[in-house]
């Protein structure tokens, strides 16, 4: 029997220990910064730090809280009920992923219009401080329920994979103790699919703490704005740096609990089939109530927000034009498809030089390279410009604000979006093969292009879909490390917003939507397994 601490020292798992030790060291540098000198620090501290924490955490509660509610009911409406409309439901409840945070934001930006008569009655007859007090509350509560409308399904796609691979059987199990469908639902299908649950919710509070144009644009100061105020606004590079290590010290807390919570269950598919289901037979009334109940988070999540900016769009002004608009779409696509390539390939190449060669240190080392994406961007952003400048200094080369900085962070930021898929496949197809190969004596090279990469193709092709979309969706990031006069459509969206051209920011953030919708439903059929 191998040891734990085995290890099989070649030029594989070397190039993979220092693959993953370059991609570590800028979360690692801001971890550094906790303890770190600021002169505001102080002043920062007793004034708007207890801000920060309490605006993250309750948008963070929030935006879980009615993400797993509506991504759950959701998931079991269409996985085990039958109704009309049930088929166009299953995919079209994962469009509104089309739609990043900062554009659902934009989207909605006069919601709070609506409350006006009911602040003006608040003042009149209570005052002007409970008409503030009821302002701030209504901002969060329309923020809240805008990020749940874009990022609940994240918890209904990792839920319906769940129901799906669980088919009818819990079901039927459960008919025969006495137990009803809803019962069973309750009491045996959802305990079941917890790890799955908590995978989506986990994506959601990722989300929710990375976004920056939304919060800043309703005002609402969370740590990703007191990143940015702090560097940009009060020109303070060492506090932003000591924030940024507060919020990466929460993101170890939230992950630590979320594995705890989770212990050793692990949501996977042991196979690509899908069971068969008898879906459960409603009356009129309860077919109709499903139907309503499907169109809300669809009809607020994608149709109101795509349909208002199709018609701002049209309303935009006719100069517009003259931005380098085709420019700047070429940008977006080039990073996307460059980067995205080169996260493919590093976490083939990663996961293989552990599994072939059952190399525990490279896989210590890939539970940390793959942390970027629990990180948010303003973090990694932050974190790279630590690092370059030390470079700059040492080397007198200079690599803050150029594209291959913005390539780099992008890798850090997004190998865990590649790593799940191609790990998950790896698993399943390849362990046994190269088990195989080895004991024949196969080179690994061999063994990698011959076996394993025809079994994993298709996850290598949904895992270049998922890291292009979100390279293609990226804000915070990419605002921060972009070089200057260099555009992408997120910040171009992001920049016209801000200068209150609402109508004009509506063409680039369309751009971003239509272009990512095809990617999604391609995602959708892989969860059924039709691809």
């Amino acid at each position: 029997m191998k040891s734990e601490f085995y290890f099989k020292l070649n030029i594989w798992t070397f190039i993979s220990i220092i693959i993953c030790f370059f991609i570590i060291v800028p979360i690692a540098a801001i971890g550094f910064q906790f303890d770190n000198y600021s002169e505001n620090w102080n002043h920062l501290r007793s004034t708007v730090l207890g801000k920060y924490v309490f605006s993250t955490a309750i948008l963070v509660f929030g935006t879980s809280f009615f993400s797993v509610i509506i991504g759950v009911l959701c998931a079991f409406f269409v996985s085990f009920c039958r109704f009309p409309g049930r088929k166009f439901f299953e995919w079209a409840l994962i469009l509104p992923l089309t739609i990043p945070t900062y554009i659902a934001a934009y989207s909605y930006y006069d919601i709070l219009e609506f409350f006006n008569p009911l602040m003006i009655l608040i003042r009149e007859y209570l005052g002007f401080q409970a008409m503030n007090l009821t302002n701030d509350i209504l901002v969060y509560i329309c923020i809240i329920l805008i990020f749940t409308s874009v990022l609940f399904p994240y918890v209904y796609l990792s839920t319906r994979a769940s129901f799906l691979s669980q088919g009818n059987k819990l079901i039927e199990a459960a008919n025969t103790l006495g137990y009803s469908p809803l019962d069973a639902f309750w009491k045996v299908i959802l305990p079941l699919s917890r790890p799955a649950i908590i995978a989506g919710l986990s994506l959601v509070v990722m989300e929710t703490v990375n976004d920056y144009g939304a919060v800043e644009y309703f005002g609402i100061p969370t740590f990703t704005v007191g990143i940015f105020r702090s560097w940009l606004g009060m020109n303070d590079f060492d506090s932003a740096l000591k924030l940024s290590s507060y919020l990466l010290f929460f993101i170890f807390i939230f992950l630590f609990l979320e594995k705890k919570s989770r212990g050793n269950a692990k949501f996977d598919q042991k196979n690509d089939s899908i069971m068969t289901h008898r879906y459960i037979n409603l009356n009129s009334y309860q077919k109709k109530l499903l139907i309503f109940l499907c169109s809300i988070p669809f009809l607020f999540g994608f149709i109101i927000p795509v349909s208002r900016l199709i018609i701002w769009s049209i309303s935009a002004s006719p100069d517009f034009l003259d931005f380098d608009l085709f420019k700047i779409i070429v940008n977006s696509i080039f990073l996307a498809l460059i980067t995205s390539p080169i996260i493919v390939i590093l976490s083939i190449f990663l996961l293989f030089s552990t599994k072939y060669f059952q190399s525990h240190i490279v896989k210590f080392f890939n539970k940390f390279a793959i942390l970027g994406y629990s990180i948010p961007g303003a973090i990694i952003a932050m974190g790279m410009l630590l690092i370059f400048s030390r470079f700059n200094q040492i080397t007198d080369i200079l690599m803050t604000g150029t594209i291959l900085s913005l390539l780099i962070a992008y890798i850090v930021r997004f190998l865990a979006v590649a790593w799940q898929p191609i790990d998950s496949n790896f698993e399943k197809k390849c362990s046994d093969i190269n088990e195989a190969s080895r004991n024949m004596g196969n080179p690994p090279i061999s063994t990698l292009f011959k076996l394993n990469l025809p079994l994993i193709q298709k996850s290598i092709l949904i895992s270049f879909i998922l890291v292009f979309i979100d390279i293609f969706k990226e804000l915070p990031l990419t605002l921060i490390l972009r070089p200057f006069n260099f555009d992408t459509l997120a910040t171009l969206t992001f920049d016209l917003n801000k200068q209150a051209q609402i109508y004009e920011a509506a063409i680039p953030a369309l751009i971003i939507i239509m272009v990512t919708v095809l990617p999604i439903i391609l995602l959708n059929k892989k969860i059924e397994g039709k691809i």
